[in-house]
C-alpha cells in the first residue's frame, strides 16, 4: 500500500486556474478553520448537520491528518499568482477498517459548480480502495439534491435511513468499482509541474 503523503492530483479548471488535491497536514489547521468559518450557514449545516460556527480543537486535529486505515482528510486548493487558497475538503473515517469508511465532502460556496466535489469524492474512493476498505458510505441530508445527484452520477446506491426521515445513506462497494479516474501516487511538485 502506497503512502497517502505521496498522493497529489492536479488539473486545470475551465478558466485555467490550477487546482490541486493533496493530503491535509497539521500546518493546514488554520486554513481549514478559515474555510469552515467562511461557509454559509446552509453549507455548514449540509456538511456538519448542525449550526457550528467553527471546528473544535479535536475536530481540527482530526481534519489535519491523513492515516489511511483510520482517518484521511484531503484538501482542494487553487493556485493563483503563486498563492495557495483552500477551497474544499473531503474526509473518510474507518467504521471499521476494512469493512467500510464514512465520507464527507465540502466545497466553499464561491467554488461550487466547478467539479471540485466530484474530484474530491473520486480521490477519497481511490485512497480508501488502496487502504483496503471494502465500501465507502456517507449520510446525506434528504434535501441536499446537489450531493445526492453527485452520488447518483458516480454510481452510489442511495437508501433511506430507517431511523431518520432527514437522511439518506449513499454507498459504493470499492472492491467492485473500477479504478478509472484514480490519480497515480505522485510527488506534489511533479503533479503541479505536469499541468504547467
Amino acid at each position: 500500500m502506497g503512502s497517502v503523503n505521496r498522493f497529489a492530483d492536479a488539473w486545470r479548471l475551465r478558466d485555467g486556474t490550477l487546482a490541486v488535491i493533496r493530503p491535509a497536514t497539521a500546518g493546514d489547521a488554520a486554513a481549514i478553520q478559515g474555510l469552515v468559518r467562511s461557509l454559509t450557514p446552509t453549507s455548514r449545516y449540509s456538511r456538519f448537520f448542525s449550526g457550528i460556527q467553527e471546528l473544535s480543537p479535536e475536530w481540527l486535529a482530526r481534519f489535519s491528518r491523513a492515516e489511511p486505515r483510520r482517518d484521511v482528510s484531503i484538501l482542494a486548493t487553487v493556485l493563483r499568482d503563486g498563492t495557495e487558497t483552500l477551497v474544499g475538503m473531503g474526509q473518510y473515517a474507518a467504521d471499521p477498517w476494512p469493512e467500510r469508511c464514512d465520507f464527507a465532502v465540502l466545497v466553499a460556496d464561491a467554488w461550487q459548480g466547478h467539479g471540485l466535489g466530484r474530484r474530491l469524492l473520486r480521490n477519497l474512493e481511490c485512497l480508501a480502495r488502496e487502504a483496503g476498505f471494502e465500501r465507502i458510505e456517507g449520510e446525506v441530508l434528504a434535501h441536499n439534491s446537489t450531493m445526492l445527484g453527485l452520488a447518483h452520477v458516480m454510481g452510489y446506491d442511495v437508501r433511506r435511513v430507517p431511523e431518520s426521515a432527514l437522511f439518506l445513506r449513499v454507498s459504493l462497494p470499492l472492491l467492485l468499482a473500477g479504478e478509472q479516474g484514480c490519480s497515480p501516487l505522485v510527488n506534489l511538485a511533479d503533479a503541479a509541474a505536469a499541468t504547467a
